[in-house]
């Protein structure tokens, strides 16, 4: 056999799917290497069952579950197994690689699908003003940690001001964003395009970030947020770990990567947004992703009741 031979284009979609999921894990879910290890194991399986993740149906699960009971897995396995294939379509649908997960309506054997957390709008800024904070405590510091604290602080601002997939944002590029009528150009899965207003505070960050920058010799740069080299963006591993660093500054636990993206739409859903409107925004390709978010609404106004109605 040819050593250079390439795998076929199922095989090899479904390697670089594994890897972008892998990479999810690690970087926006702060997950544990042998959990992450789990995971892809689970999806592996499920892979060289079927052949490939795209066009999976409900059928398809369905007659997965029924091969691994009869082959003797106890229902521990098949939860643990259902639970990695639902992160792994759910990651594959924020993507835009597929239009809906085939396990959709497939039941958890033991806790419903909890809706996304998001953060209040206290926790937001309390955030962003760390980054804030040490933009403002370097600016006697060389150029270049001036523009690494600038950075942050505008990296989070555009996360909350855009609600972008980490993808998107660490690889936004200087020409895609227009200051003057407060536009970022994104760039989704499948060459994807559309257009996010950002808001007047994220502005402000970005216009401090581009200056200083330009005084450390990044203004040539092609992306927004370049790397160390400048030959490529930053890192979706470095965003996780500028997330981390600020949320555990302010004081707010448990903050991940896609939790600005979760925030973002809910706080749109809360103040009224249209649900097609926010699903534009965030570049679904199916309105039923988006709508999770107003079944979250929901459950906050009736948390809301709950807590202060005088007949609870």
């Amino acid at each position: 056999m040819n050593g250079d031979a390439k795998p076929p284009p199922a095989e090899a979609e479904s390697a670089a799917a594994l890897r972008g999921f892998q990479a999810f894990l690690v970087a926006e879910c702060g997950l544990a290497a042998n959990t992450v290890e789990a995971y892809l194991r689970d999806v592996r399986d499920f892979l060289a069952y079927r052949g490939e993740y795209r066009g999976a149906t409900l059928n398809d699960v369905v007659a997965y579950v029924r091969e691994l009971s009869a082959g003797g897995a106890a229902a521990a396995s098949l939860s643990r197994r259902l639970s990695s294939l639902r992160v792994f379509y759910r990651y594959l649908s924020e993507e835009g690689e597929v239009a809906a997960s085939p396990l959709e309506f497939v039941p958890s054997p033991k806790t419903p699908a909890r809706l996304p957390d998001y953060l209040h709008v206290r926790e937001v800024e309390a955030i962003i003003a760390a980054a804030a904070a040490e933009a403002e405590a370097t600016a006697t510091a060389p150029a270049a940690r001036q523009a690494e604290a600038a950075r942050d602080a505008a990296l989070l601002a555009v996360a909350y001001s855009c609600g972008l997939r980490a993808t998107e944002l660490v690889t936004l590029r200087r020409a895609d964003v227009d200051l003057n009528v407060a536009v970022v150009r994104v760039r989704g899965k499948g060459g994807k395009e559309r257009l996010v207003p950002f808001g007047e505070v994220a502005r402000r960050y970005l216009e401090r970030y581009l200056a200083v920058a330009a005084e450390a010799g990044l203004g040539e740069a092609p992306y927004l947020f370049p790397s160390r080299r400048r030959e490529g963006p930053i890192s979706r591993q470095l965003f996780w770990k500028v997330v981390k660093k600020y949320a555990a500054r302010a004081g707010v636990p448990g903050v991940k990567p896609h939790l600005f993206r979760h925030t973002f739409a809910t706080h749109l859903i809360q103040a009224g947004a249209d649900v097609r409107t926010v699903q534009e925004l965030l570049g679904h390709a199916n309105v039923t992703t988006t709508q999770i978010y107003a079944h979250l609404d929901t459950k906050s106004l009736q948390d809301f009741h709950a807590l202060y109605h005088p007949r609870k």
